[in-house]
């Protein structure tokens, strides 16, 4: 799974969470998704940077590879 996020994040920098999900085909709330990104996230190989959209009433994070 790890490889499968950091391809995705690879061919689609800025994506969201639930983009990536559904390109590996879970749901994006699935608890073995979520430790992973974690995990991704703690090791230094990926980052998110928080979007915000008031008027739109739009906040999600947009994730990118490190490195």
């Amino acid at each position: 799974m790890k490889q499968k996020i950091i391809d995705y994040i690879k061919r689609h920098p800025g994506c969201r969470k639930r983009e990536i999900a559904g390109a590996i085909g879970v749901w994006v709330v699935d608890d073995k998704f979520r430790y992973t990104m974690a995990q991704l996230e703690i090791a230094g190989a990926i980052k998110s940077v928080v979007y915000r959209d008031p008027a739109q009433m739009e906040f999600y994070d947009k994730w990118y590879l490190l490195g």
